[in-house]
């Protein structure tokens, strides 16, 4: 199977560890995998399954496949008051 590269841009407090970051997955993977790969880049950063991968039309479901290079950004929960 063939990898392509992920490449994810943060926001609030994923902005400890950057503007971005570009990792490798394999070809076919589910935002949910490329979710558990981007929290090992990040030392098993918690904050990761909690938040949601988008791209620049829509926020991406668990179980939605990507085929190719992805340019994504990664969106933390916010609280409001």
């Amino acid at each position: 199977m063939s990898e392509i590269t992920i490449h994810v841009k943060f926001f609030g407090a994923f902005r400890r560890f950057g503007e971005s970051l570009d990792f490798p997955v394999p070809a076919g993977s589910t935002i949910a995998a490329v979710k558990i790969e981007l929290q090992k880049k990040l030392d098993g950063y918690g904050l990761v399954s909690d938040s949601v991968l988008a791209n620049d039309n829509s926020i991406l479901r668990d179980g939605e496949v990507i085929e190719h290079d992805a340019e994504l950004s990664i969106l933390p929960p916010v609280c409001g008051g």
